[in-house]
């Protein structure tokens, strides 16, 4: 199983993951343009995608869904809560595979572990992809790690862990206002 990190941050977050020929993108949140972009770089094809999972519906995580689906129709994988706010935002019909936080399924080949992340998002969650032996954990937004994490992620081969945000750094922006610093450094993360 291999993976990359195609984009991380408020400026969009996405990951690819790769195993035995099957390719899964985490998260939407580049614009199409530049998913595109990337995918290419790393020598995959829109069309070579099974599937995006997402892990929740903020922007910086979807950014470029509506318009990458045009070209490239394929099943999206999304918690409930998460389906419900997202499908308002298309334009595109495409396939949802539906599942509630903390469920386990397999799909395509893949076993995933689902559980629920803490963010200030309907119903953010994290994965436990595994195949062939091999796994590997995403969870992005983290303001902590608490116990559910730790014990989703436990005995992962790899890892993603998305956290976007330094203290110093976030003290010293003048340009967010201190509501929005809070929440970025609250245990909900950003």
């Amino acid at each position: 199983m291999r993976f990359a990190v195609l984009g991380s941050g408020s400026g969009g977050n996405s990951t690819i993951v790769e195993c035995d020929g099957e390719y899964l993108l985490v998260d939407a949140g580049l614009s199409a343009k530049q998913l595109n972009l990337r995918l290419e770089r790393l020598h995959v094809a829109p069309e070579q995608l099974s599937g995006i999972l997402l892990t929740h519906e903020h922007g910086d995580h979807v950014r470029g869904l509506d318009v990458f689906l045009r070209k490239c129709p394929v099943p999206i994988l999304a918690s409930i809560m998460t389906s419900r706010v997202v499908k308002e935002g298309l334009r595109e019909s495409v396939e949802w595979i539906l599942f509630e936080s903390g469920q386990k399924f397999s799909w395509k080949g893949f076993d995933f572990t689902t559980f629920p992340l803490p963010h200030d998002a309907v119903e953010p969650v994290g994965y436990v992809i595994a195949r062939g032996g091999c796994s590997i954990g995403v969870a992005t937004d983290l303001g902590h790690v608490d116990a559910q994490v730790t014990q989703a992620l436990k005995g992962v081969q790899g890892l993603v862990l998305e956290a976007n945000y330094e203290w110093p750094m976030l003290e010293a922006d003048q340009k967010r206002p201190f509501s929005t610093k809070q929440r970025i450094s609250s245990q909900h993360g950003h």
